[in-house]
């Protein structure tokens, strides 16, 4: 069996979540290296094969190899892409063709696929092969993190929990993963001992928001604490407010936040389900603030209700909370959500490229703002809200989080991680997994 993401068209196009937010080149970046879905199926279904983000003649020469059985994971804009994988394999006899991720949420590719993984598989997937997973174990997800051309720093990524109880009108989580599941506080420690004995200096927390299971992210803060590593963690702001003093007392590392703000407009946040009000999220963010911990935002424009002028007045009070990043959308419908059930049947969904439904183009018709216009708004947004300074703020609060945090061996100990960071784990873009209980 192997399993695969979506070409990509040259090495350069792996995406990067800092390029898609800003208008200029000297940046910082954060690339999409590896494939966390895919690995956490290698590393507990050892006996599949996977590939990440090859070139397509890289596919071609994979498929040559001969397999019964080929799966792919990935996202709505990949669409275009895996449906010319899949006649591919089909063409070159392949038995079986298999499909996950959220791109399988959507109904009109599903034919194109024997069978369809909806959620987090390893159980399913294991099964289908006549094995069994007891007890999910976390592999090591270790991705590069500076500016083009120079890694400054490998980071850590963890999952603690996966899935979602918020359920916000605009998200697919509820859709894809009807329960939260827990990843074992064991599977946890051994990543965390493994990152930190490879010099990793920081770690990144991807769950959908930390801290929906309150007992469990207490017990992974401590492990934060057990092995000194600088932390950062998406999050909601209800959740940081009651966390702060205890997550920030000078030991346990904490570095960054994400914080969803979505939109300022009380009537848009009631509308899509958020449960926090704007004012609520900015008291949390001057908050985090103070304390020289960094905070990456996530904000949407194009709501029904916007216009053009209160939409280029919430962006300028976006870019006055002066955050170290921010990840700007124009509100898109996805497939089996509500927002997409409520758009389509009031306003309609015009666009038919997939590529495009990846929150960067207005797909469906707003009431008042043509799709030209909006791309507009959004530039207009990247602007204010991550401007060029942005990049010495975060690099400041990095230094600034490494000397709490590891005294000023820390800074050493950063230098040396640069050589590391640019020779040593260049190995680790392979998949690399623990086997039992120790990894070499």
């Amino acid at each position: 069996m192997l399993f695969t993401t979506a070409y990509i068209r040259e090495k350069s196009d792996i995406y990067n979540w800092m390029q898609t937010n800003v208008t200029y080149k000297s940046r910082l970046h954060a690339e999409r290296s590896v494939s966390a879905g895919l690995r956490f199926i290698k590393q507990n279904v050892p006996q599949i094969e996977i590939l990440e983000y090859p070139l397509w003649d890289e596919f071609i020469a994979k498929l040559r190899e001969g397999w019964d059985i080929v799966g792919f994971s990935f996202f709505l804009n990949e669409t275009h892409e895996v449906i010319r994988m899949v006649n591919k394999a089909r063409e070159m006899g392949i038995k079986e063709i298999w499909g996950g991720n959220y791109g399988v949420l959507t109904k009109e590719v599903q034919p194109y696929f024997d069978r369809i993984f909806i959620g987090y598989s390893e159980h399913e997937i294991a099964k289908a092969l006549g094995h069994e997973v007891k007890e999910i174990i976390h592999p090591p997800l270790i991705v590069p993190a500076g500016i083009p051309g120079l890694n400054l720093n490998w980071m850590g990524v963890l999952f603690t929990t996966r899935g979602c109880t918020v359920k916000c009108t605009f998200c697919q989580s509820p859709s894809f993963e009807k329960k939260v599941k827990k990843i074992p506080i064991e599977s946890i420690e051994r990543v965390l001992a493994f990152y930190k004995k490879m010099g990793v200096g920081n770690v990144v927390i991807l769950d959908e928001y930390f801290g929906m299971v309150p007992k469990h992210a207490d017990a992974v803060v401590a492990l934060f604490k057990k092995y000194k590593l600088l932390w950062w963690t998406m999050t909601r702001a209800d959740f940081i407010t009651k966390k702060l003093d205890a997550w920030d007392d000078g030991k346990l590392g904490l570095a960054g936040v994400g914080l969803g703000l979505e939109s300022f407009d009380p009537e848009v946040l009631e509308k899509i389900n958020k449960k926090e009000e704007a004012e609520e999220v900015v008291s949390s963010v001057k908050e985090v603030q103070k304390r020289g911990i960094g905070v990456i935002g996530y904000y949407m424009i194009g709501f029904d209700i916007e216009t053009r002028d209160s939409i280029k007045q919430s962006l300028r009070r976006l870019g006055e909370l002066k955050l170290d990043a921010t990840q700007l959308c124009i509100i898109t419908p996805l497939p089996q959500t509500p927002l997409w059930d409520d758009i389509e049947e009031n306003y309609g969904i015009f666009e038919k490229d997939w590529h495009k439904f990846n929150t960067k183009h207005l797909v469906w018709n707003h009431p008042t703002i043509p799709p030209k216009e909006m791309e507009e708004l959004l530039y207009y947004g990247f602007n204010r809200a991550n401007p060029r300074r942005t990049v010495l703020r975060r690099l400041r609060k990095i230094m600034v989080g490494t000397v709490k945090t590891k005294g000023y061996s820390g800074v050493g100990e950063m230098i040396k991680n640069l050589y590391r960071s640019n020779v040593v784990f260049r190995r680790l873009y392979q998949p690399v997994m623990f086997d039992g209980h120790s990894i070499e």
